[in-house]
């Protein structure tokens, strides 16, 4: 397959009333500039994030944050078998992931409202030993907007897991953000990515152009009521 993420057709449409924003691991140890683990892409998108945010409030469409973050009781060890390669430790203070520190905590001009889900997880996928899928179905949510950091990480994982448990997903091409790493820059990253999804677990599509088919879906059943 030659494809781009913009090629391919769509096989369901972004229906606002059965739908949900997932904000994957917005938080200050990813967007603080000079922070060891920091995205400089994820801190450059969050105006993008804020348009999402603003137009899913107002639309009344559900808001979910994770957060990555560890404790003395909130780890499993299995996934952290590699962590002290990557210059992550379990271990307070030293891990930049520590429950309650600020680097675990949603950057400050993303910050949830008082009635926002926030899910802390301790997994690359943001399903993985949290109550997500059950917050998802007692809100109805059949199509999943993903967007977030680190695309290749636990976006990829979350998407993955997204479309195993039959929800529909679309992920937003300008909100999920990569990292120069492993012989590939952040660009790099995202192309892959945002190709293989297309391909095999979902939608990709722009902010703007989610909004639009949002706002056009909401037309046509006002005209059809």
């Amino acid at each position: 397959m030659t494809k781009n993420y913009w090629d391919w057709k769509p096989v369901f449409h972004m229906d606002p009333y059965k739908s949900a924003l997932l904000v994957i691991d917005m938080q200050n140890a990813f967007l603080e500039k000079g922070s060891p683990l920091e995205v400089p892409m994820a801190r450059e998108q969050v105006p993008v994030f804020k348009k999402m945010l603003s137009y899913c409030r107002e639309q009344g469409i559900p808001v979910i944050y994770t957060e990555f973050c560890i404790g003395p009781d909130f780890h499993y060890k299995f996934y952290w078998k590699n962590a002290e390669q990557r210059g992550l430790r379990v271990e307070a203070p030293y891990c930049e992931l520590w429950d309650g520190k600020y680097e675990t905590e949603i950057y400050h001009e993303l910050k949830p409202l008082p009635s926002e889900k926030v899910i802390k997880k301790f997994g690359y996928d943001c399903f993985a030993e949290t109550d997500l899928d059950s917050v998802l179905k007692s809100l109805g949510v059949s199509n999943l907007i993903v967007t977030g950091t680190v695309l290749n990480w636990c976006v990829d994982s979350t998407v993955r897991a997204a479309y195993h448990k039959h929800y529909d997903v679309t992920v937003i091409s300008d909100a999920v953000s990569s990292y120069d790493h492993a012989g590939g820059t952040a660009e790099d990253w995202c192309k892959m990515e945002l190709n293989l999804i297309a391909e095999a677990f979902g939608r990709v599509v722009s902010s703007d152009d989610a909004i639009e088919e949002m706002n056009s879906f909401q037309q046509q059943e006002a005209r059809s009521i």
